[in-house]
């Protein structure tokens, strides 16, 4: 079979052959003429191939389909790539017959076709039978060989837009100059070797790593489980490995901090869970499931079945989840909760919990909806939230909670399984409730302006929050601590080291250059960067002077990020800080209100916060409460049983 390399599109070129002006005459024979193309029957471990016949880019795209074994190992390529809408539906021509496709599928056959040669593809809504449900779950079942057995993945990221090539040139720019060099050698080097900061290349990076086909579920396992990606975006290509290397060196030298840092998120995503597949590191489902809640797909259910093949097996197994497309996505959610729930403990409340009104489903409060994409990370998780920062704070503990003092759980669900009963204690009802904090980390912005009011918003959100925690007072906290003391473990989640190795390492300290380093930027941003500057040249300029400065000087934004608190410490992310009456501090769900309590139920690791509503509960969702974390609060004599609906 013709691969890339054969027909004069290797990586780091761009696709040939002509694009010739539309002749009418090759378009005589309207191809909605022909009759719907009539898919037959596959057999045990079978799969469709297509071959795409050669063409110009003007002509009628034609195709052949055959069925072959998947254990036949015969050459093709799999495709990856974004559906897109389908109401903007097109033709393509089977055997004769017609096949409807989106229009940004219909878009990439026209750029991935050759001109003098077949070329063999597998491509999910042409390849499956997609009006037929049994044979949907059974190829989905097997979608992790489908790819893992082609020759190469090939990802269509869209047409050429937002001078999307000037981004790729940047990538390959970035690729060869971060060769030999670690992410703290800034140098006078970078000056002459990468665009200045206010080039519209570094603009159109960031746009091309916001492209949907980032955020669609289907493409985490399509990327992790193959051996070879080829990017294509228009007539251009790029290698994986180019657009790793890439996007690493350009957050680490920290040029995001101008371009939508952000955007990288989904991408760093994407790099940790190929990196762990391919040294077959195999995480438990619901750990996939939670580290990638941030994806989305069409269909609810998709969200666990794209992930089933990335995760252990035997925890797959012990669940009992196959895809099966005749079960509802509320049963899949509620089929997982419950099997977790059976472990006698309650770690199925990493997501769960109520939602705000655009996700309202009839779920109960009890079972997490992940057709929600959530940037909540949980309290206990190991998981780091900003990907790769791990090695630059080795001291980060993962938590070590045990609020229920070892006691398992015994849930009960009623006969309709939408209530589940508890054994709880309740510890205290929140008297006040803090500011929700939206900030992500200080790089993860897409310009100076944001940065800006970044920096002011994270002021203004820890003045509130010290005002909640009483940090100023000199009442002793329940647990006889400081207030402030307490307050600073509670805004690290409990993830302090025991054994500080310098004072420098101590949060107190910490806390201190971060909040005099945040009112030393806004102070001088105040008088140099007018509000009138947000999203104009006059943004990157500014900001390209700040870059300057810092490659004269060495300072590269990992020296400066470590001034503050580390990636793994900020969970306080997307949740507020509450005092409760007793005075008890934490830090709880975005949804939290007064009124609502804490308590401590059996098997939980962590405080929960509920909501009474008549006889039953409703799960606001998990808390860190200080002071309460070990056991200290658990007293199963004053337990009541809770129903949580």
């Amino acid at each position: 079979m013709p691969c890339i390399r054969d027909v004069r599109w290797g990586v780091g070129k761009r696709l040939v052959g002509p694009k010739t002006a539309l002749d009418p005459r090759r378009h005589l024979h309207s191809v909605s003429k022909l009759r719907t193309y009539s898919y037959e029957p596959l057999q045990a471990s079978e799969i469709r191939l297509l071959d795409l016949q050669p063409g110009r880019h003007v002509d009628q795209i034609r195709c052949a389909m055959r069925r072959v074994a998947l254990t036949d190992k015969s050459p093709y390529e799999s495709l990856s790539y974004c559906w897109g809408t389908a109401r903007e539906e097109k033709e393509v021509q089977c055997d004769g017959s017609t096949i409807p496709v989106t229009r940004n599928l219909f878009g990439a056959l026209q750029h991935l076709r050759l001109e003098d040669a077949p070329r063999t593809l597998w491509i999910d809504a042409i390849c499956i039978n997609q009006a037929n449900t049994v044979e949907r779950g059974e190829q989905v079942g097997v979608m992790r060989g489908i790819f893992q057995f082609s020759e190469r993945t090939v990802v269509w990221l869209g047409p050429s837009r937002h001078d999307s090539s000037r981004a790729i040139e940047l990538i390959r720019q970035l690729a060869k100059v971060s060769q030999g060099r670690s992410a703290n050698s800034w140098g006078p080097h970078l000056a002459t070797k990468l665009p200045p900061l206010y080039d519209a290349a570094w603009s159109a990076f960031a746009a091309l790593l916001k492209r949907q086909w980032w955020h669609r579920a289907w493409i985490v396992q399509e990327a992790s489980v193959t051996r070879d990606i080829t990017l294509v975006c228009g007539d251009d290509i790029f290698s994986w490995y180019e657009l790793e290397t890439a996007v690493q060196y350009a957050v680490d030298l920290g040029f995001f901090v101008a371009y939508g840092g952000s955007a990288t998120f989904q991408a760093f995503t994407l790099f940790r869970t190929r990196a762990n597949f391919l040294r077959e590191r195999r995480p438990s489902l619901h750990d996939v499931l939670l580290q990638h809640r941030s994806f989305l797909a069409t269909d609810p259910r998709d969200k666990v079945f794209g992930l089933l093949s990335l995760a252990d097996q035997d925890s797959v197994k012990e669940m009992g989840i196959q895809p099966n497309y005749y079960q509802s996505s509320n049963d899949l959610f509620r089929a997982i909760s419950e099997s977790l729930l059976a472990r006698q403990d309650l770690s199925a409340f990493k997501a769960a919990g109520i939602h705000d009104k655009s996700a309202e489903s009839d779920l109960p409060s009890w079972v997490a909806n992940w057709s929600v994409s959530d940037p909540t990370v949980p309290l206990d998780t190991s998981v780091t939230v900003d990907h790769g920062s791990k090695s630059a704070y080795p001291d980060i503990l993962t938590p070590t909670f045990n609020a229920c003092a070892s006691t398992p759980s015994t849930p009960t669900f009623s006969p309709d399984h939408k209530l589940l009963r508890l054994h709880g204690v309740p510890v205290d009802h929140i008297a006040a409730v803090g500011a929700l904090s939206r900030t992500r980390y200080l790089r993860h912005v897409s310009h100076m302006f944001e940065l800006f009011v970044q920096c002011h918003d994270i002021l203004t959100q820890l003045k509130d929050w010290e005002t909640i925690a009483r940090t100023h007072s000199t009442d002793p906290y329940p647990t006889g601590e400081r207030n402030r003391d307490a307050f600073w473990h509670t805004l690290c989640a409990g993830r302090v080291p025991p054994n500080l190795v310098s004072a420098r390492h101590d949060p107190r300290y910490k806390y201190y250059v971060l909040m005099r380093s945040l009112r030393r930027f806004v102070r001088v941003t105040v008088r140099w960067f007018p509000r009138s500057a947000n999203d104009t040249w006059y943004n990157r300029f500014f900001y390209s002077l700040f870059q300057t400065a810092w490659l004269l000087l060495g300072w590269t934004p990992t020296k400066i990020q470590r001034i503050g608190f580390p990636p793994e410490s900020l969970l306080p992310n997307h949740r507020r800080m509450a005092r409760s009456q007793k005075g008890y501090v934490g830090l709880v769900p975005r949804l939290t209100r007064e009124g609502d309590w804490i308590v401590v139920c059996e098997g939980g690791k962590l405080p929960l916060v509920v909501r009474r509503e008549g006889e039953e509960w409703v799960l606001v969702g998990e808390a860190y409460v200080h002071g309460v974390m070990g056991g200290e609060a658990w007293d199963g004599r004053r337990g009541v049983d809770m129903w949580f609906k």
